[in-house]
């Protein structure tokens, strides 16, 4: 939206990744990750789709992971 706004958080930016990659795809680039995350969030797709990536990344990894609705505010711990 042409804003910045502050975070005191680390935010990664994924360059290239398809819209399209399957669910494996992602699993073995989460797999990668140097540190576990407190927290993931699925935002891309439909309400199903980000709840099935959901779903196989804490059944993979055992991680809080959210899909968030919109406007939902989420505390950060």
């Amino acid at each position: 939206m042409k804003q910045w706004i502050p975070v005191r958080c680390h935010v990664e930016k994924v360059e290239g990744f398809s819209a399209h990659a399957d669910w494996k795809a992602v699993l073995r680039w989460l797999s990668g990750l140097p540190n576990t995350p407190k927290m993931v969030f699925t935002t891309h797709g439909e309400p199903d789709a980000a709840a099935a990536m959901a779903g196989h990344i804490r059944d993979e990894f055992g991680w809080k992971v959210v899909v968030p609705q919109y406007q939902q505010t989420i505390e950060l711990e």
